[in-house]
């Protein structure tokens, strides 16, 4: 039973390691207003790459 437990603690702690790297991505800051994001939304603008990380970019609301 020890085993069986240990074995789903370990699954459970995997699958909420992966989901937090793109929450925490979600509000990284970046240039003036901006946000890193893979992939920017319809109503944003690429800024730039500086200040986010690896295959981030940054992207700012337009007005």
């Amino acid at each position: 039973m020890k085993g069986l437990s240990l074995a789903f603690l370990v699954i459970l702690l995997m699958l909420s390691a992966g989901e937090g790297n793109d929450a925490d991505m979600q509000y990284w800051t970046c240039g003036y207003r901006g946000l890193c994001r893979r992939f920017c939304h319809a109503q944003e603008y690429i800024v730039g790459h500086h200040g986010c990380p690896r295959r981030y970019r940054c992207c700012a609301v337009r007005f």
